[in-house]
Formats: C-alpha cells, structure tokens, sequence
C-alpha cells in the first residue's frame, strides 16, 4: 500500500481507507449493540445511540490504525 495515495484497490474501484474503516467500524459497532440487546445486557447502558455513536468511531480508529501498519 502506497501512503501517498492511501485507498484501496477493489476490483478495479479505488477505495478510500477512512471510507473501508469507517464502514468496518460501524459494522462491527452494530454487531456488538446487537449481541448485547439479544443477551439483554443494552439496559445497562445509559443512552444507546449515543454509545453506538463512540463505538462506531472507536472500532473505526481501531480499523484505521490496523490498515494503516
């Protein structure tokens, strides 16, 4: 991967990385809120948007940082 240009090559469409990591957070984000409704564990959150918001940017650091090596 070349840090000048940093996107990612999909068949032939050239990614951005902040787009591929921000997708892979989110998702990974909503697979969590929902493994956590379905064990009936998200009544102990305060706000679950708002939890869904910082872990959807969290997971999407995290994503970013692991492209990104």
């Amino acid at each position: 991967m070349n840090l000048q240009h940093p996107e990612l090559n999909v068949c032939g469409f050239l990614l951005p990385i902040t787009l591929v990591s921000g997708v892979l957070g989110f998702l990974a984000a909503w697979l969590l809120l929902l493994s956590l409704e379905r064990l009936r564990l998200s009544r102990y959150i305060a706000h679950l948007p708002f939890c869904f918001l910082a872990l959807s940017l969290l997971l999407a650091g995290l994503a970013h940082q692991l492209f990104t090596l």
